[in-house]
């Protein structure tokens, strides 16, 4: 499949025009124009690119790229250097969505993860000056915190954070995958039970008990393996392209 019209067609699957976003999503680096087999990762590393080397892959596709806004070197120096290298040796075009894959309502993280949770009546939630990036939604039956962590450990294959509120039992959850500490408020705001997220921070453990909302944090790498699982299964069925998942654990 011809490179540039995947990433037009993926552009438009993810609305990613519409987001503004810490990077530049879509196309990072220019590969071979042809395209037949696919790595998916979750975020930009050596270790990923020497994996789809050696996988003899044409693309990689990610959900952290390798440019980001005003943060990486100006030069390619160093590590990043490497990873500029590998690609550009190897003829390995990199695409990257961001906030776009994190907020779509069907192959989002925050969607896919609901889903597996068992939540139903899905609905925007997380603001991002004025797009949403996750969503909300609630369970058919009530469930216990610590059934709801449960679920939560099976889904992301790690045990969460638990900073536990005093609602009880519960019925509504906002979830924005990775680092979305601030999105806390807005589920307290609109009355949830419970929030959702990668990453805690020092602030959580005191604010949590205070306003009894539920804060449960999963890790960022685990908490965003979903949607770029879910958009090369997309790819996979809409273009029969060969798509392997590499999955480097982060702690974090």
């Amino acid at each position: 499949m011809d490179l540039y019209t995947l990433v037009a067609e993926l552009d438009d699957l993810l609305e990613a025009e519409g987001v503004a976003d810490y990077c530049p999503n879509g196309l990072q680096v220019e590969g071979r124009q042809e395209v037949e087999r696919i790595v998916t990762g979750v975020s930009a590393s050596r270790a990923l690119f020497e994996h789809a080397v050696n996988l003899e892959a044409h693309l990689v596709l990610v959900h952290h790229g390798i440019l980001w806004n005003g943060s990486e070197p100006p030069r390619l120096v160093g590590s990043f250097r490497e990873r500029v290298r590998l690609l550009l040796d190897n003829d390995l075009s990199l695409v990257a969505y961001h906030l776009p894959l994190d907020r779509h309502p069907v192959l989002g993280n925050a969607a896919q993860l609901a889903r597996r949770l068992g939540l139903v009546d899905l609905e925007p939630f997380g603001d991002h000056d004025g797009l949403s990036v996750g969503v909300c939604g609630v369970f058919p039956e009530p469930v216990m915190v610590d059934e709801l962590a449960a679920a939560i450990a099976s889904a992301c294959r790690r045990e969460p954070q638990l900073f536990e509120g005093s609602r009880h039992p519960v019925t509504s959850v906002g979830i924005v995958t990775g680092a979305a500490q601030r999105s806390y408020h807005q589920a307290v705001a609109d009355g949830l039970d419970a929030f959702i997220t990668g990453e805690a921070t020092e602030w959580v453990l005191h604010q949590a008990a205070e306003d009894g909302v539920h804060y449960l944090a999963a890790g960022h790498y685990a908490t965003e393996r979903f949607g770029i699982q879910a958009l090369g299964r997309w790819i996979e069925e809409e273009h029969g392209l060969a798509v392997e998942f590499v999955d480097l654990p982060n702690p974090v």
